[in-house]
């Protein structure tokens, strides 16, 4: 997939929700770097594209990490983040940040707790579990489960 194609995908998939909060700012020398705002001039929910297969998604002052490479990355890459482990295809990374994005959408950070499972391949970072609990704006919302990241919502 081209970055051209994950551009399209990521506008195809928010815009129509997002509205006129959505906005993608590629203008920046380094065209392999986008940045998709979700939520207008407010700027606090967005997306950073570092090519086609490394994701940094900001949510209330959280980021939450997707990268194809996780097994480079190391404790000082992600001390403080929620880091998606597993595998998954560059092709499939649009629609499975955008489902996160939507449970997130109209939502407010509450807290989070993470547990350590284990090391990652390189013996760099841990794996962890992430527990987070959201404020929700709507009704009774059901927990959502991205691999080991839960989000659990309150009223």
């Amino acid at each position: 997939m081209e970055l051209g194609e994950v551009k399209t995908a990521y506008r195809d998939l928010l815009q129509p929700v997002f509205g006129e909060l959505f906005r993608m700012d590629d203008r920046k020398e380094d065209r392999n770097w986008i940045v998709i705002i979700l939520d207008g001039k407010q700027e606090d929910f967005y997306l950073s594209l570092y090519g086609t297969d490394y994701v940094h998604l900001y949510w209330c002052n959280e980021c939450f990490i997707f990268s194809k490479r996780r097994h480079d990355l190391v404790s000082s890459d992600t001390y403080g983040e929620i880091v998606l482990e597993g595998h998954f295809d560059a092709e499939e990374l649009p629609r499975l940040i955008t489902g996160l994005i939507l449970q997130l959408k109209d939502c407010a950070y509450m807290e989070k707790r993470e547990s350590v499972k284990g090391k990652n391949p390189s013996g760099c970072d841990d794996i962890k579990d992430y527990v987070i609990t959201a404020r929700a704006n709507t009704l009774k919302r059901q927990k959502y489960r991205l691999a080991h990241i839960t989000i659990e919502f309150r009223d």
